[in-house]
């Protein structure tokens, strides 16, 4: 009876020097080099890509190992099963292909299992070499060969995998078998690989394969040249985006960040826009996004709305559409850019005062959508977290008839007809600032508005007053979304155009900061008894009745806020320092009381 280890290579193998026939184990074999092998298989993979040519090498091995297995059991007289099954490792080894060492080997009625190491595996060498460390096991001749030896040899079906790969950058190569039923689903599904294809089949497929990309290329190519003719002869937003729905048969949009809707659109059908809605809020596995860059920057989001996955034709359409869609909005933002410069350049020129009114009213009505003839107030808000640009689009979006653009990395917005309605502008800003927070919920504006412009020429004035009103806030309430109006602060404007904020605020606090401390402790009306004092030009007896008071009884006050201000409020001049940090405190007090 034969044994494995009594297998030698002088007894196996037969060389016919006149006919040139090698024969092993009664096989005729040819010698090839395991370099040879190497370039076979990357041509193989090359040809076939990756997980074609992994079902082609799997099945080539398992012809070898089947052969192997016909042709050992025939010529010796194998005792045992085990034996034969040892056998066919040891063929493994004396063929030169792996050395291979068998650590498990259990054979019942109902159950095989086997482990084992290969070592020095021509294949995961010749892989390495091509195409460096897998993600995966790759002897996979190796892995077929065994499975081949098997099905010859062994009555059940059984599944064969690699748990370690050097082709992986392990330290060897460890096999695995196992009876079907005892295998795990992934191990299972290596059963796939085994299917009889041939290698025409497999080129054929390959070949109609790349027909199909061929022609997903050609289309996606007629898509993207159809479109840059549109983009070229002035088309819209929305009619690039018609056009790229009907290529990809799927409803598009493109958003910008903090947008409440699109700025472009095309629904193929009525329920399209309520699920563009809704997968906007939950169902994101309808959206596929897309982002529209140029130069780093985030122009905006292409989105898909499609049940299905996208085909690969799709996503070439796509892909061509981003760089259409790139130029586009591109484009708008250099032009936008353009407008707003114009309009700064305005606002600079009518501060100037070097033109005519009848030249400037032309002016603005060329550059502006307001009448210049109307009322108008100029509104700036300032971010130090959002991106004027993001503002803008925002503002622009939900103010459809305002005039919104931006100067010096600040927004403007100029609201036309207001006439003196202080009520109006409340409303309005108060809203607009509603309206920030709820979008931009992490960020802190600044909103300033100034004077009622009665006539074009006062509109740079009204911008300024604006612009040092947001100034002022931020150093007033730093780290808090504020919002004012000129009439609150039109008695400290003159001051804030000629003193740093951080100054302003320094004086009142000097000012009237122990007698604020003192009406705080006490619980006292100080301060109410100095504004009257003040608004009676310092008389005593107008005063002390508007006040119900008697007489010592107010010059008891007078020298207590005194002695508190360290002022004469006798004098001109302590009466004004007085007033002037009354202002200013009541333009605090009444931010404070917004927050």
């Amino acid at each position: 009876m034969m044994k494995a280890n009594r297998l030698v290579f002088e007894n196996s193998i037969d060389i016919n020097p006149r006919s040139g026939i090698i024969k092993f184990n009664g096989n005729r074999m040819i010698l090839k080099s395991a370099e040879a092998l190497g370039f076979f298989r990357r041509d193989i993979i090359q040809t076939l890509n990756m997980e074609r040519a992994k079902g082609f090498l799997l099945r080539y091995g398992w012809a070898c190992g089947y052969s192997a297995g016909g042709s050992i059991e025939k010529i010796y007289n194998w005792k045992e099963l085990k034996e034969l099954i040892r056998a066919g490792a040891a063929i493994h080894t004396l063929e030169g292909v792996v050395s291979v060492e068998i650590d498990v080997l259990e054979i019942s009625d109902d159950k095989f299992e086997m482990e084992g190491k290969w070592f020095h595996s021509y294949e995961a060498e010749e892989h390495v070499r091509h195409f460096g460390f897998s993600d995966e096991s790759v002897c996979w001749t190796l892995i077929g060969y065994v499975a081949g030896f098997l099905a010859k040899t062994y009555a059940k079906e059984v599944v064969v995998f690699e748990e370690k790969c050097r082709g992986k950058c392990d330290d060897y190569c460890k096999f695995v078998v196992r009876t079907k039923e005892h295998a795990t689903a992934e191990q299972l599904d290596l059963l796939r690989y085994f299917q009889e294809t041939s290698l025409a089949d497999e080129l054929d497929a390959t070949y109609n394969e790349l027909k199909s990309l061929n022609n997903s290329i050609l289309h996606s190519d007629t898509i993207h040249k159809q479109m840059t003719h549109a983009m070229l002869e002035g088309y819209t937003l929305n009619q690039l985006l018609h056009l790229l729905s009907d290529a990809l048969q799927c409803s598009v949009t493109i958003e910008r960040r903090y947008l409440m809707k699109p700025i472009g659109y095309y629904f193929m059908h009525k329920d399209d826009e309520e699920l563009y809605v809704e997968a906007s809020r939950k169902k994101k596995e309808f959206r596929h996004e897309y982002e529209i860059m140029t130069m780093k920057k985030q122009l905006g989001i292409l989105v898909i709305l499609s049940h299905n996955d996208l085909t690969r034709e799709q996503e070439m359409i796509i892909e061509r559409a981003v760089t259409i869609f790139s130029i586009y909005l591109y484009t708008q933002m250099q032009i936008a850019q353009s407008q707003w410069q114009r309009k700064s350049d305005f606002l600079d020129e009518v501060m100037s005062r070097q033109s005519s009114t009848e030249a400037l009213i032309k002016k603005a009505r060329s550059i502006f959508y307001f009448d210049p003839n109307k009322n108008n107030r100029v509104i700036v808000i300032t971010s130090e977290h959002e991106e004027p640009e993001t503002l803008h689009s925002f503002l622009m979006a939900e103010y459809l008839n305002v005039e919104c653009f931006i100067k010096n990395q600040e927004v403007l917005l100029i609201l036309e007809d207001c006439e003196k309605n202080i009520e109006y502008i409340t409303d309005f800003v108060s809203l607009l600032s509603k309206r920030l927070k709820e979008r931009f919920k992490q960020s802190i504006f600044q909103i300033g508005v100034g004077k009622n412009a009665e006539k074009l020429e006062e509109i740079g004035n009204s911008y300024n007053e604006a612009r040092l009103i947001c100034r002022f806030l931020r150093y007033a309430a730093p780290g808090q979304a504020q919002s004012a109006i000129y009439e609150n602060f039109q008695h400290i404007l003159l001051f804030l155009k000629t003193t740093n904020p951080s100054e302003l605020l320094q004086f009142y606090e000097e000012v009237l900061g122990q007698l604020l401390k003192y009406d705080e402790q006490n619980n006292a009306t100080l301060v109410h008894t100095l504004v009257v004092f003040l608004n009676h030009s310092g008389n005593v007896n107008k005063t002390a009745k508007a006040l119900n008071l008697s007489i010592p009884g107010f010059r008891y006050r007078m020298e207590k806020i005194e002695s508190l201000l360290q002022e004469d409020l006798r004098t001109g001049d302590g009466r004004f320092r007085c007033q002037l940090a009354l202002k200013i405190y009541y333009v605090i007090k009444a931010l404070e009381i917004k927050k």
